[in-house]
């Protein structure tokens, strides 16, 4: 059953993969255990609008955390 595949279901991923994103503005926290599909929305707000080094996120799995290059 592919969870994405609906409404309802779309956040439902991060949930069963336990895989959340945090986004950081310095060394402080903005958003913290978004899903993905609110992270992309996120991420692509702000960083289209604040493009800066400041801006940075991590992927997360359960409580391990992974800081990622700006990529977007």
């Amino acid at each position: 059953l592919d969870y994405r595949s609906t409404k309802e279901g779309k956040g439902m991923n991060s949930a069963i993969t336990g895989k959340t994103y945090h986004i950081y503005y310095e060394d402080k926290c903005l958003f913290k255990n978004l899903s993905e599909e609110d992270f992309d929305f996120i991420w692509d707000k702000i960083y289209l609008s604040y493009h800066t080094d400041s801006l940075s996120f991590a992927t997360c799995v359960g409580d391990d955390c992974v800081m990622e290059e700006q990529s977007f």
